[in-house]
């Protein structure tokens, strides 16, 4: 992620969210369809709606970067 970070540095602000606090999150997990996973990855565009919802660890850079672009696209 760190390099992903330095790459759209200005652009996409990135937060990972500790697995102690995703286990205390779970109605929210819920609401993004992460029930079988209960984690993920979630792009959200400038207005704070999410527009890429990925559950467990089913994501490698190309997604990411495809999430980003996604979102960015969008501007």
């Amino acid at each position: 992620m760190s390099e992903l970070a330095t790459e759209y540095e200005g652009k996409v602000k990135f937060e990972l969210i500790p697995a102690e606090e995703t286990l205390a999150a779970g109605e929210d997990i819920a609401k993004f369809g992460f029930t079988d996973a209960k984690h993920g990855l979630v792009a959200f565009d400038s207005s704070g709606e999410a527009q890429v919802k990925i559950p467990g660890h089913s994501f490698g850079r190309e997604e990411i970067v495809a999430a980003i672009e996604q979102v960015l696209g969008g501007l």
